[in-house]
């Protein structure tokens, strides 16, 4: 994290009072990030391999999580496509003969494909009590109970607080619950809303715990429609609902990922659940994740390893994640 910075904006703690006098933040500088560093990011501790997470281990089998990057892959409405153009060819740079070498230009958003969602990528508009409010001033998560304003946040080089050159690597436990097995379909319906029902019912079935620090992958099967390049991907998934979510966090979950653009269900679009995780209790996403083989094998419970890219001011990463049973 950035060194602690003097603000004059007030912090709001959880009551959504602002918290008197001259406070310190960690605010992140992204000029002051440092190659080898890691600290903690909201519900993400600096990460240590334990004679538990390797227990996890029973095969040493890895499974790949992520989906292929390509032309055309649908992305949410507001982000730019992916495009990849050939820089230069095979016979292009005589200097090097007579060694050879191609290249590429690739343009995408960080939340494109694979990804994992940055703690300053989503905000909540609140009054000044802190509560929800269309015309309020948007606020950032800072820690436990506390927000910042978003419009302090940003630079010409992007964010600057908690941008996901901030976030260490991943190493924790990860469960598999497989909702749309567990109903008998390969894909949920269009804009199904996964209830606190459903997460009690698959953890039941499989014989499945979380416990604190666990990550919970879900999955819908709505990487057939991302694959096949169908924009019900984009426009009606099945996710999370908001009571689901709070299910999972009272569970001890401090990490949440799905095979799907944006974990929770949309329609609606106030991404409630976005809200909640990100904003209310610094817990990130991770989208578009590949979970027909682990599901298939009936994987339920591996060490699951994600490194995000260290992309100063960006609000997300691409991400290969790994999980290993």
């Amino acid at each position: 994290m950035g060194r602690p910075v003097r603000h004059g904006v007030g912090v709001r703690d959880g009551g959504g009072s602002l918290l008197c006098g001259e406070i310190f933040v960690h605010m992140s500088d992204s000029s002051e990030i440092r190659a080898g560093n890691l600290a903690p990011y909201g519900a993400l501790p600096v990460p240590r391999l334990t004679s538990d997470l390797v227990s996890l281990i029973k095969t040493g089998t890895v499974h790949s999580l992520a989906v292929i990057y390509r032309e055309g892959i649908p992305v949410p409405g507001p982000m730019a496509p992916y495009t990849l153009n050939t820089r230069f060819r095979h016979g292009d740079i005589k200097v090097i003969a007579p060694a050879s070498a191609a290249a590429e230009a690739i343009t995408m958003s960080c939340h494109t494909g694979t990804h994992i969602d940055a703690l300053c990528h989503i905000g909540e508009a609140q009054d000044k009590n802190g509560n929800p409010d269309p015309a309020g001033e948007i606020r950032l998560y800072a820690g436990p109970g506390k927000t910042v304003t978003a419009a302090d946040q940003v630079g010409l080089n992007g964010q600057e607080h908690f941008s996901i050159a901030e976030m260490p690597p991943i190493v924790q436990r990860g469960v598999l619950l497989d909702i749309a097995g567990n109903h008998g379909v390969p894909v949920l319906p269009d804009a199904y809303q996964i209830t606190a029902d459903d997460i009690e019912a698959a953890l039941e079935k499989q014989k499945t715990e979380i416990r604190p620090q666990t990550a919970v992958l879900i999955r819908t099967g709505f990487y057939h429609h991302l694959a096949a390049g169908n924009l019900v991907s984009r426009d009606a998934i099945a996710g999370l609902n908001l009571e689901a979510a709070k299910t999972l966090h009272r569970f001890g979950m401090n990490l949440v990922g799905a095979d799907n653009m944006t974990v929770e269900a949309i329609p609606p679009l106030d991404h409630s659940v976005h809200r909640y995780f990100l904003v209310h209790n610094g817990i990130t996403h991770v989208e578009n994740l590949y979970l027909e083989d682990l599901a298939k094998e009936e994987v339920y419970e591996f060490l699951l390893i994600i490194t995000p890219l260290r992309l100063a001011g960006a609000t997300g990463s691409w991400v290969h994640p790994i999980a290993i049973s």
